[in-house]
């Protein structure tokens, strides 16, 4: 080669470049000009982590590779043909670059477009499995809290510990029963129950009974899930009974008729 190329041209060969396809003087360009071009540097940089993705050069694409590259790519099948992944012979010509040239930079483009996939693929999982892992070390810091916050409650000299006595209702039979916690400031626990899973469509339901007479009425603690832990919930009033009873997933606006624990408040 006796010219100098254009940047269009400089640009073009960045893919080969990545891939160390180039011939020495061609390489010689493209090399000082990333050197001396911040953007040509970044777009290296990309080119060089897809590529990082391919397998090794002397291996074969497989052709389930290469159908699925023709797919994104909108080729009809059989257009791309898979060529080794070593793409510049030992003894190619150098009087054909330009030809040469042609032929390489659609098996680089497909290839580096494999890549690039394969690393969108990766990242994704990758941030997924790392929401996952903050999710759950939220999940169990929030437990780990709950508990010792619930230990701390029943521990003190004015805590009043409600036990809740198993009840053997048509659907769920469970032998164990629970404990609230109730603090003077109104702040209760539900604890030291062994209830069982309920199915995907149900739910476990925390209730009490405040007010007396006709003004008697049951009011919602919370809805507790399928497999609940230790409980926290608030209640300003005076209660006189606890509940637990199994609900749709949803929860229910009053007790249903599926009590699981109930107490009364001595």
């Amino acid at each position: 080669m006796d010219r100098e190329l254009t940047r269009d041209e400089l640009d073009e060969l960045l893919p080969l470049f990545a891939l160390d396809a180039l011939e020495s003087e061609e390489r010689e360009q493209v090399a000082r000009y990333v050197e001396r071009d911040d953007e040509a540097r970044a777009e290296l940089e990309s080119l060089r982590e897809a590529v990082s993705f391919l397998p090794p050069r002397d291996l074969p694409a497989p052709s389930s590779l290469w159908e699925g590259i023709e797919g994104a790519l909108d080729v009809p099948s059989g257009d791309l043909t898979a060529p080794p992944l070593r793409l510049v012979p030992a003894d190619s010509p150098t009087d054909a670059t330009a030809e040469r040239r042609s032929r390489l930079g659609r098996g680089a483009v497909a290839l580096l477009a494999a890549a690039a996939i394969v690393l969108a693929v990766v990242l994704g999982v990758q941030v997924v499995r790392q929401q996952d892992r903050i999710d759950d070390l939220a999940a169990e810091m929030h437990r780990d809290s709950m508990e010792q916050h619930a230990m701390a409650a029943r521990g003190s000299p004015a805590a009043h510990v409600i036990a809740l006595d198993a009840m053997k209702g048509d659907a769920i039979h469970s032998d164990a029963g629970a404990e609230v916690v109730m603090l003077p400031d109104g702040t209760g626990y539900l604890m030291n129950h062994d209830l069982p899973t309920l199915d995907a469509d149900a739910t476990y339901q925390l209730w009490a009974k405040v007010g007396a007479g006709n003004a008697a009425r049951m009011v919602s603690l919370g809805v507790l899930g399928r497999d609940p832990g230790i409980a926290s919930f608030t209640l300003a009033a005076t209660p006189t009974m606890f509940e637990v009873t199994a609900e749709p997933t949803a929860g229910s606006d009053a007790p249903g008729t599926n009590v699981v624990l109930r107490s009364a408040v001595a």
